[in-house]
C-alpha cells in the first residue's frame, strides 16, 4: 500500500510510463494507472454509513497521502494507522483541516466531503490530479471553507479559479505558481471583486480592493 501511495505522488514529469493526464474536459489515461487512481479515490457509501462522513473522508485523504486535522486537535495526523479505523470507536471525530501537499487526491473522490461541516482550511500544493473539476466540487464546502491555498497544480485553469466565487465564507485565498492559468493577476482581481471579504494573494502579492475598482 505504501508503494502505491508513493507511485501516486510521483510528479508527471518524472514518470517513465504513460500516466493519467487530467484536463478540464478531457481525460487521457493508461488503463492500469487510471484504475489505481480511481480505486484510491472512489467513494464507499457503505463506509460512510458505517463510520460517518468525517472519518470516511479522512481515510480517503490519508489513503492518498494527505494530512488531516480534527476539530479537537492542534496537530496534523501524519500516518494512516493513527486514524480511528475501528468502526466500534464512537469518538467524536470532526474533520477541520486538510494539507494535501503531494497527495494523489482526484476530483472523483471529492464527494467524500459531503456531510463534512467543519472543514475550514485546505491546502492544495503540488497536487498533480487537482484540476478544474476538483475546484468546482468545492461548492460542497461553501458554508465552512475559509482558507484555501492552491500552488503548483498544473491542470488548474482560469475556469477552475472562477468557480471559487461560490465559496461565500472564504476569508483567505492564496494562489501560487499555476502554469495552466493565463492572466493570474486578472483572475485574482476578479475573485477579489466577487469575494470582497476574502484576502486574495497571488504569487505572494496581496490583491487589494482598490485595485479591483480601478
Amino acid at each position: 500500500m505504501v508503494l502505491v501511495f508513493n507511485m501516486l505522488r510521483i510528479t508527471k514529469s518524472k514518470l517513465s510510463v504513460p500516466t493519467v493526464w487530467m484536463f478540464s474536459n478531457k481525460l487521457c489515461k493508461n488503463d492500469l494507472w487510471y484504475s489505481l487512481v480511481y480505486v484510491f479515490n472512489r467513494v464507499s457509501k457503505s463506509r460512510i454509513n458505517l463510520v460517518g462522513p468525517d472519518r470516511a473522508c479522512a481515510e480517503w485523504l490519508m489513503r492518498n497521502g494527505a494530512l488531516i486535522k480534527w476539530t479537537h486537535s492542534n496537530n496534523y495526523i501524519r500516518h494512516y494507522n493513527n486514524l480511528p479505523l475501528n468502526e466500534e470507536d464512537k469518538g467524536n471525530y470532526l474533520l477541520k483541516e486538510v494539507d494535501a501537499t503531494n497527495s494523489g487526491i482526484a476530483y472523483f473522490g471529492f464527494q467524500h466531503f459531503v456531510g463534512c461541516k467543519y472543514v475550514d482550511k485546505i491546502k492544495f500544493n503540488k497536487c498533480q490530479y487537482i484540476d478544474d473539476r476538483a475546484l468546482k466540487l468545492l461548492h460542497i464546502l461553501k458554508y465552512s471553507l475559509e482558507d484555501l491555498e492552491i500552488n503548483e497544480c498544473d491542470d488548474v485553469t482560469v475556469e477552475g479559479l472562477k468557480s471559487l466565487k461560490q465559496l461565500e465564507k472564504l476569508r483567505r485565498l492564496k494562489l501560487g505558481e499555476l502554469s495552466g492559468v493565463t492572466g493570474l493577476d486578472e483572475a485574482a482581481r476578479e475573485l477579489k471583486n466577487s469575494l470582497p471579504r476574502c484576502i486574495v494573494i497571488a504569487k505572494n502579492k496581496r490583491i487589494l480592493k482598490e485595485e479591483v475598482n480601478q
